[in-house]
């Protein structure tokens, strides 16, 4: 990446300042893709004049840069999280034919948001061209900086690096499909643990043996599996998944239940309605869903969709 770096701090947010030469044209669309929130990064991008200089200023939330947090001791949920969240960030640059080469995928320019593990990527949209980018050697580099905690994150870098040795060419929908499944039977994994210390559990493990369901938020192309009894959906903080963007979702709007396999959505007598292919849910009355099915919690979409 060209030009130099500056770096200006405050309370909630910080800029990041990049010279460009006079010769490189902003790339409007990309640079609107990457201003659009997506998949947790809240960096925004304009073009600015510093001193005279021509820039790139972006402004990041209050976040920590990852290189120092990797070295504190992970276990795996955490770990499966920010891997997870990198992905999914790659996935939206590689659908909207942004160029992984334009990410710094360099980790003192890459910020973690500690309360959701969200991380912060840098992206350059400009009219250049970039050397390419080997994704399969940067996840390598990080497994390699991360500090682990317990014997369980060594036998899943072990899973992760034998999948990736175990493939000639590397794709990047296949791996974050891969992911995904690890987060999910972690996730499956812990609610065990909880049913056998007296917690009650909403899916067991063993029991569960269909096909996962997930909620794919379109805005931000967002991956969510569906793995308890009763799923809340809304903006409060004891929602299983909180939209706290949007005004016009309620605090608990809509319940999921799973049940012999089948997924069943329910509105909560919410504010601004649920909506299942457009058709309006009677408060409180379940209905079962179908893979593709398209809901939307007043005017916040997503798709419905089973592996």
């Amino acid at each position: 990446m060209e030009g130099n770096y500056t770096e200006n701090s405050s309370y909630d947010e910080f800029t990041l300042n990049f010279k460009l030469d006079e010769n490189v044209e902003i790339d409007q669309k990309e640079m609107d893709l990457f201003n659009y929130e997506f998949v947790g990064n809240r960096v925004t991008c304009v073009e600015t004049e510093i001193n005279g200089i021509r820039a790139l200023q972006y402004t990041v939330p209050a976040t920590l840069p990852i290189e120092p947090f990797l070295t504190k001791q992970l276990y795996k949920p955490e770990f499966l999280a920010i891997l997870s969240n990198i992905l999914n960030q790659l996935m939206y640059f590689d659908e909207n034919d942004m160029p992984l080469s334009k990410l710094f995928l360099d980790f003192k320019y890459m910020y973690i948001e500690l309360s959701t593990m969200n991380v912060q990527l840098i992206y350059m949209p400009v009219k250049k061209v970039f050397p390419s980018v080997n994704v399969t050697n940067f996840i390598e580099d990080l497994i390699r900086k991360v500090r682990f905690s317990d014997l369980e994150c060594v036998e899943l870098v072990d899973n992760i690096l034998a999948y990736l040795d175990s493939r000639l060419m590397f794709n990047l929908a296949d791996f974050y499909n891969f992911i995904l499944n690890l987060q999910a039977r972690e996730m499956l994994e812990s609610d065990k643990t909880a049913e056998e210390s007296g917690t009650t559990v909403l899916v067991n493990s063993s029991e569960y043996e269909n096909p996962i369901p997930y909620l794919v938020r379109i805005r931000t192309n967002e991956l969510i599996p569906v793995l308890k009894n009763n799923f809340i959906v809304g903006k409060s903080h004891e929602a299983d998944y909180q939209i706290t963007d949007n005004r016009k979702v309620s605090r608990k709007h809509a319940s999921f239940r799973i049940s012999n396999g089948e997924c069943y959505i329910k509105d909560n007598n919410s504010t601004n309605h649920t909506f299942v292919n457009g058709k309006l849910l009677q408060p409180n009355v379940e209905v079962m869903l179908s893979n593709n099915d398209y809901i939307r919690f007043g005017d916040e979409e997503f798709k419905y969709w089973v592996r």
